[in-house]
C-alpha cells in the first residue's frame, strides 16, 4: 500500500516557475529504490514480462492519486508550486473556456474547472490536475492519435490536441516537419482547409508564392496534388508523427510516460526517433521509457549521453528487481566503438547471455543449442553475441553483470596462456582468482615444460627449408603452403592442447588440476572447450577455421543425432541446464 504524507513531498515553491511534479525517488516491489533528477531520460529495458509497462501505468496512477500497486511500493514527488501557483498559471498561460461564473482551464491533454485546481496540493488525490503534469502514450494509442485533430477556432479556443499547436506555432510546425523528412524524406504538413478537421498531410510542401496564404484554393490545389494524409499512410510513419507530436510538440507535461517507441518502426527511424526524444524533449522534465529496442537506446544516448539512465527490470517470483548501469559504464559503450557495436545492449532484453570469442563461435553454438536434443521444447530466451577476441570477453561480461544479465562465456582452451586475461575473465564473473591460481600454474608449467616454444631463429629455418624445395618460375604448391602453416601452429606448445583438447595433458595429477580448474570455472559461468576449439568437434569437416567451417557443419550435419557432434551437444547442453532456464 503506497501511503503519502506531508513529508512525501519536496515542495520547491518557486512561483516564478512552471508548477511542476517530478518523481525524486520511487521504491520498487522488491525493496530497492532509486532516486532521481528532474530533468532525466530514464529507460527501463528488460525481458518480457519484467514489469516495464506495468511501471509507467503504476507511477501514471500514482501522480493522480495514492493506493495500492504491485509493482511500484512507494514513491517520493517533488513539486513546484502550489495551487496559487498553479492557478496563477493556468490565468496568464492556458486558454479559458467561460460558462456563466465557471472557468475551465484548457491545454493539450487537459482541461481544469477553476474549483479543482486547489487538489494540487491534496497529496492523497490530485486526479483533477494530474494531467496537467503528466501524459503517458501507450502503444496502442499509437496509431490513432495521429489522426486528425477536430476543428477549432484558433486563438479563442483551447489546444486539445498537437496539431493545433503546429497550426498556432508556424516555426514550431516547421521544426517537426524537418525531423519526420530526416527520417521519411517527407514534410509532415498540416492541413488548415480541412473543413471540421485539421489533418496532416505527408509529401513535399509546395511552397507559397507572393499574395497566397495556405487556405487559398492555389496552395490547397498545389498541396492535394503532390501530398496525401497521415492516416492513409503505414504504420511506421502515423507511430513515428505521434511521438513527435506528443512527446516533442506537445512539451508541456513536465512527466512523460513513453511506452515502447519503437513500435511499427525500422531499425533506422527507431533510432533517429530515440536521437530526436534525447535531443528535442522539453527541459526540465522527467521522461519514462520503457523499451525492447537497442535502437532506440542508442539514439538516446546519442541524443543525450549525459542525461540518459539505464534501469534493467526483472521478475523473480511476485517482485520486481531493478539494477542500473552506472552513467560511467554507459559513458565507456558509447565511447568504445568495438563494445557498441558488440551487440552488448541488446542482451539486456534476454534472460540469459552467452559471450564467445568469434562470429562463427556464436553461430555454431547458437544452433545446437536451439536443438530438441539439447533444449528440449523450451525456446531458449539466450542471446550469442561475440567479442571479437579473448581480450574483450571480460569486459562484455563486466558490463551485462552490472545490469544482472546472467553471462556464459565460452573461451577456447588457450586462454590457460595467458594469467592476464584468464584472471580478468573470472573475476569480473565474480570468482576469485586464488580459487583457480594453483591448477592454473601447474597446467601452464606441465605444458610449456612438455614441449618449449620455438625462438625466431627456428622458425626462420624450418620456413626456409620449406622454401628451398620449391622452384621460382612454379605455382607455389600447396602441400608447401600447408607445411609453412603447421609451422605456425607449432610455435606455442598450446597448439597441440588447443588442437586436442584436454587429452594431450601429461600426467594423472595435470589433469586432475585442469579438471578442478573447470569445474570452478564453468560454476562461474566460465565454460572452457573441453576439446580445445570448436573446430575440433567436428574433425571430419575439412573447413578448419571460421565461418566456413560452422557453415559447412550445420549444412552436412544432423544436429540433433550425429554421433560426431556428441560431445558438443554434451557440452552446450551443460550450459543450457546451467541457465536455470530448464526449470522456468
Amino acid at each position: 500500500m503506497i501511503t503519502q504524507n506531508s513529508d512525501d513531498i519536496d515542495n520547491k515553491n518557486t512561483p516564478n516557475e512552471r508548477p511542476s511534479l517530478s518523481f525524486k525517488k520511487i521504491t520498487f516491489s522488491s525493496g530497492q529504490s532509486i532516486e532521481f533528477e528532474d530533468d532525466e531520460i530514464i529507460v527501463l529495458v528488460g525481458p518480457n514480462n519484467a514489469g516495464k509497462s506495468a511501471t509507467l501505468r503504476e507511477l501514471q496512477e500514482f501522480i493522480a492519486r495514492s493506493g495500492p500497486k504491485l509493482v511500484i511500493s512507494d514513491a517520493v514527488l517533488q513539486k513546484t508550486g502550489d495551487s496559487a501557483t498553479l492557478r496563477k498559471y493556468l490565468e496568464q498561460n492556458a486558454q479559458k473556456s467561460l460558462n456563466n461564473s465557471d472557468i475551465t482551464y484548457g491545454g493539450i491533454g487537459f482541461q481544469i474547472h477553476h474549483t479543482h485546481v486547489s487538489f494540487f496540493d491534496n497529496h492523497q488525490d490530485r486526479h483533477p490536475v494530474a494531467p496537467f503534469f503528466c501524459t503517458r502514450l501507450a502503444t496502442e494509442e499509437r496509431i490513432p492519435a495521429s489522426n486528425p485533430a477536430q476543428a477549432i477556432a484558433l486563438h479563442q479556443q483551447p489546444p486539445t490536441h498537437p496539431i493545433h499547436l503546429l497550426l498556432l506555432d508556424p516555426n514550431l510546425g516547421d521544426h517537426i516537419s524537418k525531423l519526420f523528412r530526416r527520417a521519411f524524406g517527407k514534410d509532415l504538413i498540416p492541413f488548415r482547409a480541412g473543413g471540421g478537421q485539421f489533418p496532416l498531410f505527408v509529401g513535399d510542401k509546395p511552397k507559397l508564392l507572393d499574395g497566397e496564404d495556405e487556405l487559398g484554393k492555389a496552395f490547397v490545389e498545389k498541396l492535394l496534388a503532390c501530398a496525401s494524409p497521415l492516416q492513409n499512410q503505414g504504420d511506421g510513419m502515423r507511430s513515428f508523427a505521434t511521438v513527435l507530436l506528443y512527446v516533442l510538440a506537445a512539451d508541456n507535461h513536465s512527466i512523460q510516460f513513453l511506452d515502447e517507441p519503437e513500435a511499427f518502426l525500422h531499425p533506422p527511424q527507431a533510432r533517429l526517433l530515440g536521437e530526436y526524444i534525447a535531443k528535442n524533449r522539453r527541459a526540465k522534465s522527467q521522461l519514462f521509457i520503457a523499451t525492447h529496442s537497442t535502437d532506440i537506446l542508442d539514439g538516446l544516448i546519442a541524443g543525450s549521453l549525459s542525461k540518459v539512465r539505464i534501469i534493467r527490470m526483472q521478475r523473480q517470483g511476485n517482485s520486481n528487481h531493478i539494477k542500473e548501469l552506472s552513467k560511467e559504464k554507459t559513458a565507456s559503450i558509447a565511447n568504445d566503438t568495438l563494445t557498441r557495436y558488440s551487440g552488448v545492449f541488446k542482451g539486456i532484453f534476454y534472460r540469459n547471455v552467452i559471450i564467445t570469442e568469434s562470429d562463427s563461435d556464436c553461430l555454431f553454438y547458437s544452433a545446437l543449442l536451439n536443438t530438441k536434443a539439447v533444449s528440449g521444447d523450451v525456446e531458449p530466451d539466450v542471446l550469442f553475441i561475440h567479442a571479437s577476441g579473448k581480450h574483450r570477453m571480460a569486459q562484455l561480461a563486466d558490463t551485462l553483470r552490472s545490469l544482472d544479465v546472467p553471462v556464459s562465456v565460452i573461451a577456447d582452451i588457450d586462454i590457460l596462456n595467458e594469467e592476464e586475461a584468464i584472471k580478468n575473465l573470472f573475476e569480473k564473473l565474480g570468482g576469485d582468482w586464488s580459487d583457480i591460481s594453483t591448477h592454473w600454474k601447474a597446467i601452464k608449467t606441465s605444458v610449456e615444460s612438455n614441449r618449449p616454444p620455438l625462438n625466431a631463429g627456428q622458425i626462420k629455418n624450418l620456413i626456409s627449408e620449406e622454401l628451398n624445395k620449391v622452384g621460382d618460375l612454379e605455382k607455389f604448391p600447396k602441400q608447401n603452403e600447408r607445411n609453412i602453416n603447421n609451422i605456425f601452429r607449432s610455435v606455442s606448445p598450446w597448439d597441440g592442447v588447443k588442437r586436442a583438447g584436454r587429452s594431450p595433458l601429461q600426467g594423472s595429477q595435470t589433469i586432475s588440476h585442469f579438471d578442478k580448474l573447470v569445474a570452478k570455472t564453468s560454476a562461474k559461468g566460465l565454460w572452457i572447450v573441453p576439446v580445445g576449439e570448436l573446430e575440433s568437434f567436428c574433425r571430419s569437416i575439412d573447413a578448419r577455421h571460421g565461418p566456413a567451417f560452422a557453415q559447412k557443419v550445420i549444412e552436412e550435419k544432423d544436429l540433433e543425432c550425429d554421433p560426431e557432434l556428441r560431445d558438443a551437444r554434451e557440452f552446450v547442453e551443460k550450459i543450457w541446464a546451467s541457465s536455470g532456464q530448464l526449470q522456468s
